[in-house]
């Protein structure tokens, strides 16, 4: 699993038939009237229209979709000709406001959705303050796993701001779509992303921004099952990432050269690499991926107590909802391998209904086949089938093969441990994993 670099939105009319209560059907026929009120080219924003018609009203969540449509919507409105009032001046303001102010304190698109209304009444027009603003809401709702709202800002930014004229922004903004856009499933639009990333970046010249969209490539070719043309991509980063400027560029690249190297089953060649993005890596979020992919590769050496010191620093420090799943997927891997029927229970619970991008919901039906055919459970063929089949589905072909490998071949995990002897660096970087534990849990 790799860090990020960085659905086709659905209609109102399904969830209309799912609400239960009258009040979410008031509300979600007045959002519907709201979308259908504007001309065509200016009904914007279904993925947030979809997931409001998918919540419980005035819920957390709800209110903080709400409050980041609230001001989308402004934005648009800036970018609508004829209009000649300032954005001080609009009656709408002070409702975003007030929707703003109703999202949890503690969520962080808070504080960013307020900066943006700041900015607007200010400057009374679009800003690359407000361009960075949005940049940052919607990496915020990336790393929270609400990957359709985030292809939506994204391609927002993407499409109201010159290139000319903001030329990092639209490349940042698209490089992110390329990363949410895959992880929600949606290979076209990451595709589509990707590609203007590269092109603009290489037209301005900047080199490290090139070279992070070829990581973001390679990740791409990763998930899908081509390790050759992955690791030939990143290769070529790493024989060009050369100097202290673009030393984060070659710790991402290191990181997914050893997604690469677990992906074949070098699990000692996948710590050390990973090992080496973490010591050039000081951005929280990716120290934490990075230490969930060492922690799944110690797993894979046999070395289960290391790796459940690595899982247990994220669990323990990591604030973002994705983190959190992967960590938990993996555990639950841990425990079918260590015959904990218990945990295993505890953490298919705790799994069974999140809303999981492809990859990590194609792993937590691998693993639950597993488990089912490691505890007697009836239905084990029925998970690797449809893990398989959602994984082809999804154009998951690596994940695919391995899940249909492990079907055929009719793998029962052991709770013995392989017969390893790990190298003097592993157990040094083990070592280096306790004290992290240690200090995260003091």
């Amino acid at each position: 699993m790799t860090t990020a670099e960085e659905k086709a939105p659905g209609k109102l009319s399904r969830p209309l038939i799912r609400n239960r209560h009258l009040g979410d059907r008031k509300v979600a026929f007045a959002l519907r009237a709201q979308r259908c009120s504007f001309p065509s080219e200016m009904i914007r924003h279904n993925a947030y229209f979809d997931a409001l018609g998918n919540l419980e009203v005035k819920t957390t969540e709800w209110d903080a979709v709400f409050a980041g449509l609230s001001v989308l919507r402004l934005i648009d409105r800036v970018t609508t000709k004829g209009e000649t009032r300032k954005p001080s001046e609009w009656p709408e303001m002070n409702t975003s406001r007030a929707r703003v102010d109703a999202v949890k304190i503690g969520d962080p698109t808070r504080a960013i959705l307020t900066r943006i209304l700041d900015d607007l009444e200010k400057q009374g027009e679009l800003t690359s303050d407000i361009g960075s603003s949005l940049l940052a809401y919607g990496r915020a709702l990336d790393l929270d796993a609400h990957w359709t709202l985030a292809v939506d800002v994204f391609q927002t930014i993407a499409e109201i701001f010159s290139a000319r004229e903001n030329p990092r922004l639209i490349i940042d903004a698209c490089t992110a779509l390329g990363s949410s856009a895959r992880s929600a499933g949606d290979w076209e639009t990451s595709a589509r992303g990707y590609t203007r990333a590269e092109h603009l970046a290489e037209t301005t010249g900047d080199k490290a921004a090139a070279l992070t969209v070829q990581v973001g490539l390679a990740n791409s070719h990763l998930i899908r099952g081509n390790l050759p043309a992955a690791q030939d991509e990143l290769d070529q980063v790493l024989a060009e990432a050369k100097g202290d400027e673009l030393e984060p560029v070659r710790a991402i690249a290191l990181h997914a050269s050893g997604s690469v190297a677990h992906a074949r089953g070098d699990y000692q060649r996948a710590v050390h690499l990973e090992y080496r993005a973490l010591e050039m890596t000081s951005n929280p979020s990716s120290r934490e991926r990075i230490l969930a992919d060492i922690a799944a590769a110690y797993a894979g050496l046999g070395m289960r107590e290391t790796a459940r010191d690595g899982y247990s620093i994220v669990a323990m420090t990591s604030p973002h909802q994705w983190v959190r799943w992967q960590a938990t997927l993996n555990l639950m891997e841990l425990a079918v391998e260590e015959g904990d029927e218990a945990s295993f229970n505890e953490h298919v619970n705790q799994m069974e209904s999140a809303p999981l991008d492809p990859r990590l919901r194609t792993y937590m039906l691998y693993f639950m086949a597993m488990g089912y055919r490691r505890f007697d459970k009836p239905g084990a063929s029925a998970l690797f089938e449809q893990a398989g089949k959602f994984a082809r589905d999804n154009k998951l072909n690596q994940l695919a093969f391995e899940v249909e490998s492990a079907m055929v071949k009719g793998i029962v995990p052991s709770k013995e441990q392989p017969a390893f002897q790990p190298s003097s660096e592993l157990r040094e970087i083990a070592e280096a994993l306790v004290n992290l534990r240690d200090r995260a849990s003091s």
